[in-house]
């Protein structure tokens, strides 16, 4: 099964590893200068009819919103060292919080993502340095 995602689209860069140790960056998000990165706790993922959908906080404030992007994960049965193939969409979602002002209606923008799947080995603990 695929467990790396590089994935394009509309100048929004995605990399997400699944599997790796919980405390290394699985998730990484580009669009523009802005670069974020996410570990496994910080990223939610649910299973849908369509794929896994994988979402993250992009950015977020208690008093004047934020946003979120999530993407469909299709499944891609694969073996190691293989690649594949994917096309998926990506969802950002922008939203205003009780302080907004001018008070804002969440919004919502999609993008056509491409990229590849992979099967790769995933790393579970940190290089040693020497």
């Amino acid at each position: 099964m695929a467990n790396k995602f590089v994935l394009t689209g509309n100048g929004i860069e995605i990399d997400y590893t699944i599997g790796a140790n919980p405390s290394f960056p699985a998730l990484t998000y580009k669009n523009g200068g802005n670069t974020k990165s996410f570990t496994p706790a910080e990223i939610t993922t649910d299973q849908t009819y369509l794929g896994t959908l994988v979402s993250v906080p992009i950015f977020q404030t208690i008093d004047t919103g934020g946003t979120h992007f999530g993407f469909f994960l299709p499944q891609v049965q694969l073996t190691l060292g293989q690649s594949a193939p994917v096309t998926t969409i990506g969802v950002t979602e922008s939203f205003g919080g009780p302080d907004s002002f001018p008070r804002r209606a969440t919004t919502w923008q999609c993008v056509h993502l491409t990229g590849t799947a992979q099967e790769v080995i995933v790393p579970l603990l940190e290089p040693v340095h020497r």
